[in-house]
């Protein structure tokens, strides 16, 4: 009994339907396209709902209430984006990466980690930036994608 290794990829990890990030914006359909911003607002809405609760504890005093209320003007945000697919919800969410980098650099560097770390999360965070611009272009042609006929729900061949 073999397995298909490349059915079974396709299915679950990687779908032109359900996981569109290589597929150049204007060539998406309206159901990539929301399967692109879902991902992107459940991404930033679970980390930064973490990032809030963990704001409610003692650090609150060190670093100011800032990081709590931005992360959740952040979770609201990206509520707004994944419901509504606005593109003012789309530019707010954009600027999170810069955020982080800015207070990376101003509270980031200390002795309590290597300096390595705070680089690779610098790094992550400069990907995050770069693929912020294409769920801007994403939301200003959301509107304009074609819509797609068919069934919404999974078959036999994988994805939507």
């Amino acid at each position: 009994m073999a397995l298909d290794w490349e059915g079974l990829f396709k299915k679950y990890i990687w779908n032109e339907q359900t996981t569109p990030y290589l597929t150049a914006v204007p060539d998406l359909n309206q159901r990539q396209g929301k399967s692109e911003i879902f991902i992107y607002s459940l991404f930033l809405g679970v980390f930064f709902t973490v990032v809030a609760l963990l704001s409610l504890g003692k650090g609150q005093i060190q670093y100011g209430s800032g990081v709590g209320f931005y992360s959740f003007t952040v979770v609201c945000a990206a509520v707004i984006f994944g419901i509504l697919k606005n593109y003012h919800a789309a530019l707010y969410l954009s600027a999170t990466p810069l955020v982080a980098l800015a207070y990376l650099f101003l509270y980031g560097f200390s002795a309590e980690r290597e300096n390595v770390d705070t680089l690779i999360v610098a790094g992550v965070l400069l990907l995050l930036l770069r693929y912020s611009l294409r769920i801007v272009a994403v939301a200003r042609a959301y509107p304009t994608f074609p819509k797609v006929d068919g069934p919404q729900f999974r078959d036999k061949s994988g994805g939507l």
